[in-house]
């Protein structure tokens, strides 16, 4: 009871403070004014910082800042990263519109640099935003660039462990995240079981990655937004650029289809593991093998110069078969195809100096068939699901000091848990789950609003809606939560379970002198959707739920404070935050439960609360020979559920204390450069057996002798820590000299855990019979592993 009290006062709180902004406005002495920043082939440059005298503010994804100010002069500098800076000097009595353009700084690769020099200044707080500049040139496993990964070098971000396929923020599990692409949620963004995401280097323009303070406009997941933006094609000319490593090859063709106003970029990607298997060993490999591939296609139309269409495309699927033709054994065979099929169009408008309007229209689906074949059985099973989303989205300038943004978003979810067929001999047997069906809407506003010169307010109200609707069969549980064997039938459009939530969000921002800020922030969120897996891998047997009667909503609540520093003159910034999370309603499976083809699966889980809470300290060099950051987080994260562990919170199991990483690059001179990475991280939190006892199990019919089994005997949870996880990964760059005008090339050599440190991937058990005693055997997956990548462009 107490914790409504509180949450309604703080609803009504953001409320209030809305209602009194849109009660203020300014009109007098003071005109529009609007920067679009454009490069060299008329492209918008969305990374760009514009500082108007000496307050900053930041272009939206087209390029464009619209502000409100006095008559006057002022000076106005614009900066990117790739850019070079250009200043100029503007007499202000009008209405005024302006066009800049930048020069890029060229170069064949691209790099992941944080860009924290504007985080002193945002008001957004807990945010890293990653510019895709030499991204080839990090150390990367077996050449492979992934852009995904390198958020993990971040702090308060880690991942689960060794080719882990979770990314975990601030104590949430790897479903919290909402990770987009273009503005739309990607529901399995991983390849190859969690080792490579499925976001190709050569198709991403930034990433920025919110860990607290989210915007109001962002909802559905619980711990973090992970936004993955791709780049625009080149309105000028036909360019084509890709690269070769050890374990796969990318593709990349952009040009302009109308010139000057719009253009295409197209950039493919395939593993060929399984080829080069073929070749090396073809008797022990026959048919078995790996692989995937992804495509991202983007095509941008400027309408005129208040209106352009974007149109985002990206199909992935990976491909495992096994195959077991042993003459001596029975024929067995096993085939897994899953992956994603992404479409969204946008509409963007300069409707006038202060009103800007954006409207998209998505379709998202992700999909699993496999087929598993012993002897004269089979078993074939699929499961997905699709989305199709309707986004609004408008901002509003009234004034220099203070900037609206509203919107709404409806999903329609269409859930297929999961269909099967299975034949034994003759015999055919078929079992389907009923698909299940969803509305999801929400409704936001917020306000950015200049309270003094150094003090700045963004309030915001999030108002969610779930409702889960017919037609599918839900069971039917009896008083003590067990099923009855009877089920319940819902017409199509038929309510089954409902729920809605506000979700306030505040930031505040105080600006101090000598380029510091400091910064708190208040979010609540709420997630309607649950992934049920039993393993830390994305492997395809994992499964995306709603709620329903039974499973509840995740809720999350967290507060946050930084302190923010640059110094040497903007080489250098540094920052410190420190969180406290709390979790509602976090999901656990009962022990044995069953996954596929369960329609009693809401009835195989449990309910129970978390909390997390951290410290995390960045610091970055960001000029120079020498550049890089240091990351370190002290956090600790909990779960507490009343069936689990005498009702007592326990680790959660990526609860890690301690986490460290390095990233330096260094130029060599003309044509090398060496980049560095290392990790450190406390180990992860497992459960172990304490001891084993025989028990009897009965007495043999033939002899009456007694059976006895030894069982394991278990304690408190996640008890034992794993060692200790680090690695050092390095990389040379070599650019050669370019013996053609266009043609630009480059070498990239890297080694993958140096010291060949053997990090434990899992443990299992291996007990002695005769002893009764039990040992824990650590597996390791990866030694030194080199790789070399050769990238082009032209």
């Amino acid at each position: 009871m107490k914790m409504e009290k509180t949450d309604s006062k703080i609803t009504a709180f953001i409320v209030f403070v809305l209602l009194v902004l849109m009660s203020q406005n300014i009109y007098s002495q003071s005109r529009t004014l609007i920067i679009k920043v454009i490069d060299s082939v008329q492209l918008p440059v969305s990374n760009a910082t514009i500082r108007i005298n000496q307050k900053e503010r930041l272009a939206d994804t087209t390029g464009i800042i619209s502000t409100i100010l006095p008559n006057g002069r002022y000076r106005i500098t614009v900066t990117a990263v790739g850019y070079h800076n250009i200043t100029k000097f503007l007499l202000v009595n009008n209405d005024t519109s302006i066009t800049v353009n930048l020069r890029s700084r060229e170069s064949l690769l691209q790099n992941v640099i944080v860009t924290g020099s504007r985080n002193i200044l945002r008001n957004q707080m807990s945010v890293h935003s990653l510019d895709m500049e030499q991204i080839q040139k990090l150390p990367v496993v077996l050449g492979e660039v992934d852009p995904l990964k390198i958020i993990t070098l971040l702090p308060g971000v880690k991942n689960g462990g060794e080719a882990s396929a979770g990314i975990y923020v601030r104590g949430g599990g790897p479903d919290q995240n909402l990770v987009l692409l273009d503005g739309i949620p990607v529901y399995n963004p991983n390849h190859l079981l969690g080792f490579f995401s499925v976001f190709n280097g050569d198709a991403v323009k930034n990433i920025e990655v919110i860990k607290g303070g989210i915007p109001a406009e962002y909802g559905g997941r619980l711990s973090s937004v992970i936004s993955v933006n791709t780049r625009d094609g080149n309105r000028d000319s036909v360019k084509f650029s890709g690269g070769i490593g050890l374990i796969s090859s990318r593709l990349s063709l952009e040009g302009p289809l109308i010139k000057k106003r719009a253009s295409f970029v197209i950039s493919a990607r395939r593993t060929y593991i399984d080829q080069v298997a073929r070749v090396i060993a073809p008797d022990s490999i026959g048919r078995n093998g790996y692989f995937f591939y992804d495509i991202n296609a983007k095509a941008d139309f400027a309408i005129n110069s208040k209106n352009a269409l974007y149109l985002t495309f990206y199909i992935g699927k990976d491909d495992f078969t096994f195959t077991d033709n042993d003459n001596d054994g029975p024929h067995r065979q096993f085939n897994a195809i899953w992956g994603n099929t992404i479409v969204g169009l946008t509409w963007k408008q300069q409707l006038s100096r202060k009103w800007r309007h954006e409207l998209s229209l998505v379709r998202n689906d992700f999909n699993l068939n496999s087929q598993i074949a012993f002897s004269t059985n089979g078993f074939i099973f699929s499961s997905g699901l699709t989305d199709h989303t309707v986004k609004d989205d408008w901002v509003y300038t009234p004034a220099t000091w203070l900037r609206w943004k509203g919107g709404l978003q409806y999903t329609w979810h269409k859930f297929k848990p999961g269909a099967g067929s299975a034949n034994a001999g003759f015999q055919e047997f078929q079992s389907q789950i009923n698909d299940q069906y969803a509305r999801e809407a929400a409704g936001y506003v917020s306000a950015d609003v200049d309270l003094t010169t150094r003090l700045n307010l963004v309030a915001g109200m999030r108002y969610s809606y779930f409702n889960q609707v017919g037609p599918t069969e839900h069971v039917i549980y009896g008083p003590d939560g067990a099923p009855t064997g009877q089920t319940t039938y819902y017409k199509r459009g038929q309510s089954i379970a409902r729920y809605h939530y506000p979700e306030p969000r505040i930031s505040l921002l105080y600006k101090l002198p000598n380029a510091a800020s400091v910064k708190l922030s208040y979010t609540r969120t709420i997630q309607y959707l649950h992934l049920a897996t039993t393993s830390a891998a994305t492997f395809p047997s994992d499964l995306w739920v709603p709620v329903s009667r039974l499973i509840k909503p995740g809720k999350a609540e967290q507060v946050a404070a930084g302190f923010f520093k640059g110094f040497g003159n903007g080489r250098y910034e540094a920052s410190v935050e420190t969180y406290y999370k709390t979790l509602g309603n976090q999901l656990e499976f009962k022990p044995g439960a069953q996954l596929l083809l369960n329609q009693n699966l809401e009835g195989e889980m449990i309910f129970g609360s978390g909390r997390a809470y951290g410290l995390e300290l960045f610091i970055q060099k960001k000029t120079g020979k020498f550049t890089g950051w240091i990351g370190y987080t002290l956090s600790r994260a909990e779960r507490t559920f009343a069936d689990m562990n005498e009702g007592k919170p326990f680790p959660y199991r990526y609860d890690r204390t301690h986490d460290i990483s390095v990233v330096a690059n260094y130029k060599l001179g003309r044509h090398w450069e060496a980049s560095a990475v290392f990790v450190y991280g406390t180990g992860n939190a497992l459960t172990m057996p304490t001891g084993r006892f025989v028990y009897n199990v009965g007495y043999s019919s033939r002899d009456q002798q007694p059976i006895f089994t030894n069982i394991s005997q278990y304690d408190k949870i996640n008890d034992y820590r794993m060692p200790a996880y680090n690695r050092l990964d390095l990389a040379f760059t070599l650019t050669p000299r370019p013996r053609a005008k266009r043609f630009k090339s480059n070498w990239v050599f890297s080694l993958y855990n140096v010291y060949n440190r053997r990090n434990p991937y899992f443990i299992y058990i291996n007990a002695n019979e005769d002893e009764r005693t039990i040992q824990g055997k650590q597996v390791f997956l990866f030694p030194i592993l080199p790789g070399i990548t050769w990238n082009f462009k032209f």
